[in-house]
């Protein structure tokens, strides 16, 4: 596996050096930075030199979340996390409508780290289980496209079926999992999903699917 290299945008070094702390100094993530703000950030993103992009929001002058917007209206398909101590639904659902991908785990520990830097490279969703419901319902409460129901209708139900379990919290590995398929064959269906919804990525699919209620009937922790 390629490293994945990780971008913090914090106005102290604190949350810099409790990654670096938390995760092996050999190993998948290498950890760049601090630097202040969206126009340095937009540098080093224009330069190739960051995978992911972890945006600080406990800052003094609370522009964490005008720097998340700021850095995806410049760059569509940045994979931004927000880190925060103080996070619950209304911080992910704010973050998520200003461009992020998902909430850094506040827990700094390897395997969680590691695993969220790891989806969010690869596209996915990274959110607190514990907040999942209560960010459907506040997502759902939102304006929905006029034809979001009927694009959802031109899946097919292996299609559909997929999309529940993205929207569900799963990962790719876990969907193929659970539906004792490859990967790969996920992947090619999560492309005739975008494709058929008109979105580009899995996290603009998953939004459509909170909004218009498609979700699994239970859930498993």
């Amino acid at each position: 596996m390629d490293d994945i290299r990780v971008l913090v945008v914090d106005e102290r070094p604190g949350l810099t050096q409790g990654l670096l702390l938390a995760l092996p100094k050999r190993g998948h993530v290498r950890v760049l930075g601090p630097v202040l703000d969206a126009p340095a950030a937009n540098e080093v993103i224009e330069e190739g030199l960051a995978d992911v992009v972890v945006v600080a929001l406990d800052r003094a002058d609370d522009r964490g979340i005008e720097i998340v917007a700021a850095i995806r209206d410049a760059h569509e398909h940045a994979r931004i996390l927000v880190a925060t101590l103080h996070g619950g639904p209304e911080t992910a659902a704010v973050a998520l409508a200003a461009g992020a991908r998902g909430v850094l785990p506040t827990e700094r520990e390897v395997h969680p780290l590691i695993d969220a830097f790891r989806r969010v490279s690869a596209g996915e969703l990274v959110l607190p289980a514990r907040d999942l419901s209560s960010l459907v319902d506040r997502l759902r409460d939102r304006q929905p496209a006029r034809n979001d129901r009927a694009l959802l209708g031109s899946l097919t139900g292996r299609e559909t079926e997929i999309l529940t379990l993205l929207a569900d919290g799963m990962a790719t590995q876990d969907v193929a999992a659970r539906l004792h398929i490859s990967p790969l064959t996920v992947q090619s269906h999560v492309k005739n999903i975008l494709a058929k919804l008109g979105v580009h990525t899995k996290v603009e699919a998953v939004r459509i699917a909170w909004r218009e209620g498609l979700r699994a009937a239970t859930r498993t922790a």
